[in-house]
């Protein structure tokens, strides 16, 4: 399978490791990495890396991320959202639209959040959710994240949706009871799905309906059919062959030059690839780029390398094989 990124609009019921393992599985690609986790009830936006574009993951510009998410007010889980217990209540609040939208704009801004106890956050060497399923209560320290806005789509009292554009690292399920706590009540996701992860948007994303009709041998099947486990005593549905998933799968794939905007080019001759892959120099970068900037080395659409504008001249941090 070609090299790139794949934009899938992730299900809920299943985890992002999830989906990884199916595409390998219909594809036979032996590199696929996700580059942001969502949560299994969550739904949206999941890039895929495949092949190569998976050692330029580290070089995306995934600081915006935009949420469409639901609040159920008059109650709190311990996870944050619709799979844990109710661990407090609270009346359901008496605000018009117009006092939802003033409370919504005092969360504007920098602001510091603690990591939720249902989250991979580590401390002493291990994930708050080891602790959280102990019965054990360990906390960890607020970090900065910063809202970009909050935007209300619809309220009546029971719910509140909400458009949610943030930084990178933000826990939407914090800032819905954060949100409900302001508005004089308690609050958990009710619904979440992720309609922009940096230069990913949902507009673009495939459906697991869509590859599963990609994949299906014979039509009339579900994508659970299709792309799940099933016990051993079923026969699966039968898939086309990984040659063909993989070739229908083209379309859909976005190149490198495309996932990475916000790096400045500098395109180089056939000669010049072939001197840069065997450990020669970067050419400069563009006029303009800062000293510690990255910036690409492009062939016509390809990319070769990433390279670093350092005071000791142009800096190879990763070049891509042929």
């Amino acid at each position: 399978m070609k090299s790139g990124f794949l934009i899938i609009d992730k299900p809920a019921g299943i985890t992002s490791h999830d989906v990884v393992a199916l595409l390998r599985a219909v594809t036979g690609a032996k590199k696929v990495g996700h580059t942001g986790t969502l949560d299994p009830f969550a739904t949206g936006v999941l890039p895929l890396a495949i092949g190569g574009a998976t050692r330029l993951i580290q070089f995306l510009d995934e600081s915006i991320k935009v949420y469409d998410a639901t609040i159920r007010l008059g109650s709190a889980t311990d996870t944050g959202d619709p799979t844990g217990k109710v661990i407090r209540e609270g009346p359901l609040p008496e605000a018009d639209e117009a006092r939802v939208r003033e409370v919504l704009s005092t969360f504007l801004g920098l602001r510091m959040q603690e990591p939720p106890a249902y989250s991979a956050v580590k401390v002493a060497g291990k994930p708050l959710y080891h602790y959280a399923r102990k019965g054990e209560e360990v906390r960890a320290a607020p970090r900065p994240v910063t809202i970009h806005d909050v935007v209300l789509l619809s309220y009546d009292r029971e719910t509140l949706r909400v458009e949610i554009t943030c930084s990178r690292g933000t826990y939407a399920r914090v800032l819905a009871d954060e949100i409900a706590i302001a508005l004089g009540t308690a609050g958990h996701l009710e619904s979440l799905s992720r309609t922009r992860s940096g230069p990913f948007y949902l507009a673009d994303a495939l459906s697991v309906t869509d590859l599963a009709a990609l994949a299906a041998g014979e039509p009339g099947h579900t994508w659970e059919e299709v792309l799940l486990a099933r016990s051993r005593r079923e026969a699966r549905v039968a898939w086309k062959s990984r040659e063909a998933v993989a070739a229908s799968l083209d379309p859909w794939l976005r190149g490198p030059m495309k996932a990475l905007p916000h790096l400045p080019l500098v395109d180089v001759i056939p000669l010049q690839v072939r001197r840069i892959r065997n450990g020669g120099n970067l050419p400069v970068p563009p006029g303009g780029t800062p000293f510690g900037a990255r910036y690409l080395v492009v062939s016509g659409d390809e990319v070769i390398a990433v390279g670093e504008h350092s005071t000791a001249g142009p800096k190879a941090v990763r070049v891509l094989e042929a």
